[in-house]
């Protein structure tokens, strides 16, 4: 008898654990939700306390369990991605600026190479100014599309169409001066070659956030052949709570195959998602073991 009301115990002591998790999770969903959709409001913890009745503390222990990062560093990354769509839809700069939230010119100028890659105003007139050529191939995945400026690869991707990577690059950068090149022909034939087992090292200009970039440098010290958790990750970067940002960062990786996100699986061994399809990434991963001699 007193075997089954231990059962029983452990069954609603289980049944309360997960109810506190769900309950963590909601709240900072919530959270997030409010931050996402109200850029220029006060989004600090004296007014998170009061929104959702929860004590500044708990909230701030919570989301970074669960997301890795305060609400703070949250609200700024929310910014920054905000800054670059009021910028690209060719709102003026003041404007654009304080339509994320902030009242002062100096949060983006004082490290506008760090949050945008480049200075407002370029980033503003969609890469007017700028040169960037490519060219496109049929490779082994399809169509690839590779495009560069005077300092490295911007762009790299993979289609089923051509047409599909052309247009996008042109979206991207609308204002940039953008010309199909053979000066590209060097980095295209060294993608095309890595798909044959050659190892790729190419040099990069990518825009990113701070977070994002962290993320891509401890992405170029996964080994050839070799992969590694989104928690793994987490952990390079001294921010071992923050997979979900992991994630996120992977996917928005503007140059894969050269920043290898694709050896980047989950925790249990699950291969994880791909922004250039799944099928992709299992043949990326198959073979470099097999150039590798990894089993």
């Amino acid at each position: 008898m007193s075997g089954v009301r231990k059962e029983q115990r452990d069954h609603l002591n289980e049944q309360e654990t997960t109810s506190a998790k769900a309950s963590k999770y909601d709240l900072v969903e919530q959270i997030c939700d409010y931050i996402r959709f109200n850029p220029s409001d006060d989004v600090s913890l004296p007014t998170l306390e009061k929104r959702f009745s929860v004590s500044r503390f708990r909230i701030q222990r919570t989301f970074k369990d669960i997301m890795g990062i305060s609400p703070r560093k949250y609200a700024e990354e929310c910014r920054i991605l905000l800054l670059k769509k009021n910028l690209k839809d060719d709102q003026p700069i003041t404007r654009a600026i304080y339509r994320t939230g902030y009242n002062s010119h100096s949060w983006v100028y004082d490290r506008s190479t760090s949050k945008l890659g480049m200075t407002p105003s370029s980033y503003r007139k969609g890469g007017e100014g700028a040169s960037i050529d490519y060219l496109t191939s049929k490779c082994k995945l399809g169509y690839l599309l590779v495009a560069e400026t005077q300092y490295g690869i911007c762009s790299l991707s993979l289609a089923d169409r051509e047409e599909t990577l052309v247009s996008s690059l042109f979206k991207e950068y609308p204002m940039a001066k953008i010309a199909r090149s053979e000066t590209v022909r060097k980095s295209l034939d060294s993608v095309l070659n890595y798909f044959d087992g050659q190892l790729l090292n190419l040099p990069v200009d990518v825009i990113g956030t701070d977070f994002q970039k962290r993320v891509w440098t401890a992405l170029f010290r996964i080994p050839y052949g070799e992969t590694r958790s989104y928690y793994d990750i987490a952990k390079m970067i001294g921010k071992p709570k923050a997979v979900r940002a992991v994630a996120n960062a992977c996917a928005s990786n503007p140059v894969p195959l050269i920043i290898p996100c694709h050896r980047v699986v989950r925790k249990d061994g699950d291969i994880g998602g791909y922004g250039l399809g799944i099928e992709r990434k299992e043949f990326l991963l198959a073979m470099e073991r097999t150039n590798s001699g990894v089993k």
